[in-house]
């Protein structure tokens, strides 16, 4: 290397002919030109090898025939997607915010929403297991069982199990995502908290079916209540004042001193109490406000 003024500059080796380098530069593009050749042939033997297969192959022609069936019956669908998000003003409710109850009460608001599209992703795969069935009796059936004069049996039959398998319809997993947020902001914006649960597939159903089982034994509950409550007669609360002598149990007022009488379930309906003379007994309007819905043995 040489300085010219301030700048330097290269010389050309005059031991390096300019026709040499030239030769050179022609030999690596005549042989970057030869592997690409060999290369497209090499790839234009291996579509006519698998054209020959797929033209002859039992196999392949049924799995091609099954799939046309198939295809439309298992498609892929889009994740089921949802997001919710709340809001609180103390930092109290942010901490002891229950996030997964308030999940399963926002996804039993859209419950036939949630059950429709379930519904649409579970089909498929129900008839993804008979798709599947039909795959493997051709692959046991037929698979290996057809050649080609112009290739030899052992490559004929790794095209056509690799192009084989190649072929299956995916399995149309069902996807999801149900994300639940609850945020606070400081009053003055000075700090922002934030926290989330989040459901797939999987949990989606389980949730549901959890919340509707909840929601199920609640209203049999209520149900059940409800009914004690309607045995409660007239000519039951008449029996039961005739066998406490018409006195409170706990205080010993009587209704001949002018005092309300009422007839309270010892352990109350709302604790699974029944309506029977055995859980039955007479307390005046002040004992029975002051016992409520407890039991007072």
């Amino acid at each position: 290397m040489r300085t010219l003024g301030h700048l330097p500059y290269y010389e050309v080796d005059p031991a390096i002919p300019a026709d040499s380098l030239t030769t050179a530069l022609t030999l690596v593009f005549v042989a970057v030109i030869i592997v690409l050749a060999v290369a497209l042939a090499w790839l234009l033997v291996a579509l006519k090898r698998r054209q020959l297969v797929r033209g002859s192959s039992d196999a392949l022609n049924r799995l091609e025939e099954l799939n046309s069936r198939s295809r439309s019956l298992v498609p892929s669908a889009n994740p089921i997607s949802h997001a919710y998000s709340v809001s609180v003003n103390t930092k109290a409710k942010f901490d002891r915010f229950d996030l997964p109850s308030r999940m399963s009460v926002n996804v039993l608001e859209s419950e036939l929403w949630y059950l429709q599209e379930i519904e649409m992703r579970l089909a498929p795969t129900r008839f993804f297991r008979t798709y599947n069935l039909d795959f493997e009796a051709i692959e046991f059936g037929s698979l290996g069982r057809s050649s080609h004069p112009r290739l030899r049996d052992e490559k004929y039959a790794a095209i056509e199990k690799k192009d084989f398998h190649r072929r299956k319809l995916a399995y149309p997993t069902p996807t999801a995502r149900i994300i639940t947020t609850v945020r606070y902001t400081s009053p003055k914006g000075q700090n922002s908290y934030s926290k989330h649960v989040e459901w797939n597939f999987e949990q989606l159903q389980h949730g549901l079916h959890a919340a509707q089982a909840s929601r199920a034994r609640q209203s049999t509950t209520a149900a059940l209540r409800q009914r004690e409550r309607s045995l409660m007669t007239s000519g039951l609360r008449v029996t039961i004042l005739k066998r406490d002598d018409y006195r409170c149990r706990m205080c010993g007022a009587s209704a001949a001193d002018g005092t309300v009488l009422h007839i309270d379930h010892i352990t109350p309906v709302s604790h699974d109490g029944l309506t029977v003379p055995e859980n039955l007994q007479t307390l005046c309007q002040s004992c029975n406000l002051g016992k409520s819905n407890r039991f007072v043995g």
